[in-house]
């Protein structure tokens, strides 16, 4: 080959490639072009639907578009991914996921409709929340300890409910099982406002719920928290002990919301929406604090880093766990 062919070849490419560039920032100038959409992965009344709905005015303005909610519920997340899945990847339409989707799906499914790590690409982690063990106040129950005792003395009797198999509630409740060694009967749902349900009406037992979406009930006295996870209590339930200190010593969980966007969204519409997001959680991050909601608001690249983390993390307790979802 000539250098005179070498030369035009490279031209050749240097304007396809600048074609390219020309075309990308095309698109993000002009996004967004329509409505856009958010589809949740679990019921209307969630938390995640809670989240969604509290970020949308912000969202709305700085877009200059229709923000809606679409909720999806079933297969813990599943449902929701595919939905997201299906459109176009241009950004009109976003995924709001749990920690558990992205982290814990790929290890409880034998096939699994959707790779985590290479079919969705992260725009930030939204906010982190306590979880809360809370029981039905008909229960003998009030505090971990007593439990523990229950729960030995009447093996098989205890029952928890959670949004559904692989979500961070039923995980939250198999990692409790396998480190006090009770007998407790996980009870599915498609989402976990119908579990709330069961569990103001008597029909469950007790549940490990997102501490935001509980906090009305538990305040009202429907429902006792008897602790939290983590390593800290829980600012707006100052009294209840987390489940480490009343003698479960180790238990943490990281339970966080964020927002994903198909792969293939152009790189510059993906900042974007990283920026509209973040301005989002610190315009509404008061309101959100007042919900049991800490604004987390990270980079793309570290919620990225913590999805690759914490897949290792659960994919041991779901081993050994003997957690499958099919």
């Amino acid at each position: 080959m000539t250098f005179i062919q070498i030369w035009k070849r490279f031209c050749l490419i240097a304007v396809a490639a600048i074609g390219i560039a020309a075309t990308v920032t095309a698109q993000a100038q002009s996004f967004p072009s329509r409505p856009i959409q958010i589809i949740g992965p679990y019921a209307a009344g969630a938390s995640t639907d809670l989240l969604a709905r509290t970020l949308l005015p912000s969202l709305t303005r700085q877009l200059g578009q229709t923000v809606l909610v679409n909720n999806r519920p079933g297969a813990g997340g599943i449902i929701a991914a595919q939905e997201a899945l299906r459109a176009p990847a241009d950004g009109h339409t976003i995924l709001l996921v749990s920690a558990a989707m992205l982290t814990v799906n790929q290890s409880i499914y034998a096939k699994l409709p959707y790779d985590p790590l290479k079919d969705f690409a992260p725009v930030t982690i939204g906010v982190r929340m306590p979880i809360a063990l809370v029981v039905n106040p008909s229960e003998p129950i009030k505090n971990v300890q007593e439990l523990i005792a229950y729960g030995k003395a009447n093996p098989g009797k205890l029952t928890f409910g959670s949004a559904g198999t692989g979500t961070t509630q039923h995980l939250a409740g198999e990692l409790f099982k396998s480190m006090t060694g009770l007998e407790i009967t996980h009870v599915p749902y498609r989402g976990g406002a119908p579990a709330m349900t069961d569990l103001l009406g008597g029909r469950l037992s007790m549940m490990f719920v997102q501490a935001p979406s509980a906090l009305q009930q538990v305040k009202s006295g429907k429902i006792r928290a008897i602790a939290i996870d983590g390593t800290k209590r829980d600012p707006d339930l100052p009294d209840v002990p987390t489940v480490d200190e009343s003698g479960v010593k180790g238990y943490d969980l990281n339970s966080w919301y964020g927002f994903v966007v198909p792969s293939g969204v152009p790189e510059p519409v993906v900042r974007k929406l990283h920026d509209v997001f973040v301005q989002a959680l610190k315009e509404n991050e008061q309101k959100l604090a007042e919900q049991g909601y800490s604004v987390d608001g990270g980079s793309a690249r570290e919620m990225a880093d913590a999805i690759a983390a914490e897949s290792k993390k659960w994919a041991a307790i779901v081993k050994a766990a003997n957690i499958k979802a099919d």
